[in-house]
């Protein structure tokens, strides 16, 4: 792989480089107002509270039972406000540190339990009630709206299982931090055999990986480029950088700045598209990336 002969290897995969090639950048998005862009950075996702418009208060809560079992769309919020509770208090009497570990089923304790007043939800319509044979005055306190239908003790709703995180996650480190607005996959009708980042230009690129410089120059489409050759299997890619700070054939350790962000190629603003192939196929980088780098 050293000096300037191209090893057959690499012209396979200058052949697949050309036939694929990178996504355009939309016009509309730059560094400077990527946040706006369709697809948001990696975040963690927010809790959202539900719709004011939705909650449907009755009658004067008066003592009931003391425990609650957690239904399909409810919260920790909704429940918390059922019970004429703080959120705190529910959560602290039942040992809850983090709102989202809330599942279906999950055996709940009331403290200073009151009659739950309804909240609707929008997972679950307002059943009709029956014909009322009470007086004028309980009719005239208006519909009450129930809490979605439970199952029986001991049958709990199925879940959808979450998606296993695969046994790469964390092979690699993030080149940099930037905004995450274009994905590995598609982009319209076109293949993107990456993931695009949007940071200013003049930004630092760093190996993901300890490895050799499998080439460094220029490729048509991707603007001046680097591939790295982790393994007899594994290699990354970067992309549209502005100038490059490594050479072929250089070895290089982990975390190395290899150029600096730029626009080169065909792209419409800065950017770092960056790939993974295994066996020369392109994979999704985020199966292979850890966590974000602080800065």
């Amino acid at each position: 792989m050293r000096g300037a002969a191209a090893s057959p290897a690499l012209l396979a995969l200058f052949a697949l480089l050309t036939a694929s090639g990178c996504a355009v950048v939309p016009s509309s998005v730059r560094p400077s107002d990527a946040r706006s862009s369709a697809v948001p950075p990696i975040e963690l996702a927010e809790l959202h509270e539900p719709h004011p418009e939705l909650e449907l208060v009755s009658e004067p809560p008066v003592p009931s039972s003391r425990t609650h079992t957690v239904a399909p769309g409810e919260t920790l919020y909704r429940i918390a406000v059922n019970h004429q509770l703080s959120v705190e208090q529910l959560a602290t009497a039942n040992g809850i540190k983090d709102p989202r570990t809330l599942s279906v089923g999950q055996e709940l304790v009331i403290p200073g339990a009151a009659r739950p007043i309804p909240v609707a939800t929008e997972s679950s319509p307002p059943p009709a009630r029956p014909p009322s044979t009470s007086s004028p005055t309980a009719s005239s306190r208006g519909p009450l709206v129930s809490s979605p239908s439970r199952r029986p003790a001991g049958r709990p709703l199925p879940q959808k299982p979450p998606k296993p995180v695969p046994e790469t996650k964390g092979t690699l480190d993030w080149p940099l931090r930037g905004v995450l607005y274009a994905r590995f996959g598609k982009k319209g009708r076109e293949p993107h055999d990456g993931i695009d980042l949007a940071v200013p230009v003049g930004t630092p690129v760093k190996t993901a990986q300890e490895g050799e410089v499998l080439y460094a120059g220029e490729q048509r489409g991707y603007g001046l480029i680097i591939i790295i050759q982790h393994s007899a299997r594994l290699i990354t890619l970067y992309a549209h950088n502005r100038d490059l700070r490594v050479r072929t054939g250089q070895k290089v350790r982990r975390g190395q700045v290899l150029a600096m962000v730029g626009e080169s190629g065909k792209t419409s603003g800065p950017q770092l598209h960056f790939e993974v192939r295994v066996d020369g196929k392109p994979v999704d980088p985020l199966d292979y990336l850890g966590a974000l780098p602080s800065s």
